[in-house]
């Protein structure tokens, strides 16, 4: 049974439809991972590739059905459609796949984002250089009985109902072959998880039976704000708890560079004392720990900031890909939305070549072309933060302020006097002191505003140029300071071994000792992540590299001066000669008159200010008296107008004139 026209025409419409929210949501993806960094995450990445294939099959997918319903004339056209259709639909799912295949790659062989980012042009061959190779062979395969492949499918031009085998075993065959190994790699990765956090809720179980509930909530590790941990001699055998604060979540994203890490279980019979040592941790989302909690076990102090920046560590329940394996589990559940319904079609309508479902026709023709707008969804959700600082950025940057009217006008009134006056001094200055006001408002105008008023002082004053600005890039002192503080750390984290650390807490040690290495090395990246950012916020709080840098050009001026001083020898007042005794005399009052003149310069320059709005002001005036006149002007030209017009061809004021005359006649008679 054939579909009826109405029944084709919803058809079309539903493609355009669903076309163009794809073509939307594309562009979306492409516009903002080119114009912004922050979007440029690893599985954003792989969306950002996968968009291309969206938007060319969506090109095909607009087309519809307009190359079936022109026929011979629509031939080269429906070639075209089908050829794209047949390239870059299933390349969708390809991609998908290699989500998966990043996943895998990041629980099992450990890879991160530069290994990862390698794997892109790999992946660009894969996901578009295999399928482009049926899509090309089709176009120069053609049969006497069937005749061309690409030929009418109903909701567009693809391979011809004569070639239908070659739907399933060359596209919809490989596309579920390449879901069910995504499938098989996020039920591996699944299983995987599951172990692993078994494993935490036994390790959980044992602790329990074995330490105080403190301590056990002390390697849960859920989420904490902020952990004081005092250590002394392990066989002291004393463990106290106390928590305080409230709770946070927080995870570790990267493994510490300086953490030393030791696979064995150790011994801690012998140990008696260890040095002390401080650490700062960031929270995070690998385990269960209280809000806050200090065990007296040594001298350890152990901070965790749930507002600190977060790093990468290459462990096994990483967070990050955690994360990356949610959202590629979401890319995998919308490729399931596009090709479940449209398989359901292909296979009847290969059973069955004579009868069309409208229902399962129409659900095709709608899933289908919404691959690119399920991407542009999960990619907005993943990128929902970046995409709202984005936002706040924009809308800032459209309300930035701008010149007033009243400023641009002034400047042009004293660019014109200045220029009629040859240059006057006086509209000269209050020219540049408004254009200087103008740059100011600026990111940039800072810059031009301190070059603009040195150059005015250097050519207009001669007291010395004001003392330059200075920069934030490190001196010397800066410099020196940022390597003491690495050698500290450094030394911090070596003391913080794992040997002290398992020495604190043998049970764990002996055992579930992955666990504990797992969280010696989260606390080590938190200890170096924590301290780090605090350092760097007291360094921009308190301002130390500009202060380190003015105390290095302070301290070079002076040597400059004092290497001055020395070469110079003091001449006594009785052996100067007249022309510097003049000077030395003279000079007191040149400073005074100079700041005289500086005075009234400056008073010069608001009298200026007040005459100018006085002017513009006294403009205004004159425009609305002239725009009043010219009114006026306008009703007596139209009254005169309309007296002389109408003069000859009205009756009544002739009559008027006429009687007028008699009247006058009849007076001077």
């Amino acid at each position: 049974m054939s579909l009826s026209d109405n029944q084709l025409a919803a058809i079309t419409a539903a493609e355009r439809a669903t076309s163009i929210l794809s073509v939307v949501g594309t562009t979306i993806v492409i516009s903002t991972f080119l114009a912004s960094p922050s979007f440029r995450k690893p599985i954003n990445r792989v969306v950002f590739f996968a968009s291309w294939a969206n938007i060319l099959t969506n090109v095909g997918t607009l087309i519809s059905r307009t190359a079936i319903v022109q026929k011979e004339h629509g031939e080269v056209l429906c070639r075209f459609q089908a050829f794209i259709i047949q390239w870059f639909m299933p390349s969708d799912a390809l991609w998908t796949f290699s989500m998966a295949f990043n996943v895998y790659l990041t629980f099992f062989h450990k890879y991160d984002a530069a290994k990862l980012r390698y794997l892109e042009w790999k992946y660009m061959v894969f996901c578009y250089g295999l399928p482009f190779i049926p899509p090309f062979a089709y176009l120069f395969i053609s049969s006497s009985s069937k005749g061309p492949v690409y030929g009418s499918a109903t909701l567009w031009c693809w391979v011809a109902v004569d070639w239908d085998i070659l739907r399933i075993a060359v596209f919809y065959g490989p596309v579920w072959f390449v879901i069910l190994l995504t499938f098989a790699i996020y039920a591996r990765v699944g299983i995987d998880i599951a172990r692993k956090r078994r494993t935490l809720r036994s390790f959980n179980k044992e602790a329990n039976m074995m330490m105080d509930d403190g301590l056990n909530k002390l390697f849960e590790i859920h989420a904490s704000k902020v952990v004081h941990v005092t250590s002394e001699a392990a066989n002291e055998q004393t463990v106290k708890v106390q928590s305080q604060g409230s709770s946070s979540t927080s995870h570790s994203n990267s493994q510490s560079s300086s953490s030393n890490v030791n696979n064995n279980t150790h011994d801690t019979s012998n140990i008696t004392a260890f040095p002390a040592y401080s650490v700062t941790v960031a929270g995070g989302e690998a385990f269960p720990l209280p809000p806050s909690a200090t065990s007296t076990i040594g001298s350890t102090s152990v901070k965790v900031s749930p507002t600190l920046p977060r790093r990468h560590p290459r462990t096994d329940i990483s967070s990050a890909a955690f994360a990356y394996c949610k959202y590629a589990v979401l890319y995998f559940i919308a490729l399931l939305v596009t090709w479940v319904p449209s398989t359901i079609n292909r296979v009847y309508s290969l059973i069955y070549p004579d009868d069309a479902i409208f229902g399962l026709e129409f659900v095709s023709s709608f899933v289908l072309p919404l691959q690119g707008f399920w991407n542009s969804i999960i990619y907005i959700a993943v990128s929902w933060s970046t995409v709202m600082d984005f936002v706040d950025r924009f809308r800032a940057r459209r309300q930035s302020p701008s010149s007033s009217t009243g400023e641009i006008a002034l400047k042009q009134y004293f660019g014109k006097k200045s220029s009629k006056n040859g240059g006057s001094q006086v509209g000269r200055r209050v020219s540049d002191t408004e254009s200087t006001t103008y740059f100011a408002k600026d990111a940039e105008g800072v810059q031009r505003l301190q070059k603009n008023q040195s150059q005015q002082r250097e050519g207009e004053s001669p007291s010395p140029p004001p003392p330059a600005p200075i920069q934030l890039t490190p001196g010397p002192r800066a410099s020196r300071l940022q390597d003491i503080y690495s050698k500290a750390l450094r030394a911090t984290l070596k003391a913080n071994s794992y040997e002290n650390f398992a020495a604190c807490f043998p049970t764990p040690a002996r055992h579930v000792p992955a666990s504990l290495e797992s969280v010696h090395r989260q606390l080590n990246a938190k200890l170096e992540e924590g301290a780090t950012a605090e350092f760097n916020e007291i360094i921009k709080e308190r301002e130390v590299i500009k202060g380190l840098n003015e105390l290095d050009r302070l301290v070079g001026e002076a040597r400059r001066r004092k290497s001055q001083g020395e070469s110079e020898s003091d001449v006594p007042p009785h052996m100067l000669d007249a022309e510097g005794l003049y000077k030395a005399h003279l000079t007191p009052y040149l400073q005074e008159a100079q700041v005289a003149l500086n005075a009234k310069i400056e008073t010069a320059q608001s009298q200026n200010a007040v005459l100018a709005e006085k002017v513009l002001a006294q403009r205004k005036e004159i425009e609305s008296l002239l725009s009043g006149l010219e009114a006026v002007m306008a009703d007596l030209e139209g009254s005169a107008k309309t007296s002389t017009e109408y003069s000859k061809a009205h009756n009544l004021r002739q009559e008027s004139l006429q009687i007028d005359e008699e009247m006058k006649m009849h007076t001077d008679s």
